[in-house]
């Protein structure tokens, strides 16, 4: 019965799971350290943005309370990243990232530079 309780409980945790006001969450690169200086932007239209902090942290408003934005994840040296903030998943329902009490964190991944031969031209 206690079993029962809890998963009840938990569902109806998920299910009322309420949305902040700002996007908030973590950039690291693939080694696990945070990156600071990622231009982070939703909106495109109004062209929201802000830089995530020393410890790869950002805070950004959202635009319209009634509408949920992909976020953009921009850096040089790092490939450019764009991520939706909800979608559905079979299963478990509807997924908001950026937006809940969680810790979200994007890992970015950086460029590779490669060298062209060059043929004799200059």
């Amino acid at each position: 019965m206690k079993k029962l309780l809890l998963i009840s409980l938990l569902i109806t945790a998920s299910c009322n799971e309420k949305l902040h006001d700002s996007y908030r969450g973590y950039v690291y690169n693939l080694k696990k350290e945070p990156l600071s200086g990622v231009i982070v932007c939703a909106d495109v239209v109004n062209l929201e943005c802000t830089k995530t902090n020393k410890n790869g942290c950002f805070l950004l408003k959202r635009g319209s309370q009634n509408f949920v934005d992909d976020l953009i994840f921009v850096k040089d040296g790092y490939i450019t990243d764009s991520l939706e903030t909800v979608y559905y998943k079979r299963g478990h329902g509807t997924i908001y990232l950026f937006l809940t009490n969680r810790s979200d964190t994007l890992f970015m991944e950086e460029t590779k530079q490669i060298t062209l031969p060059n043929n004799g031209y200059k």
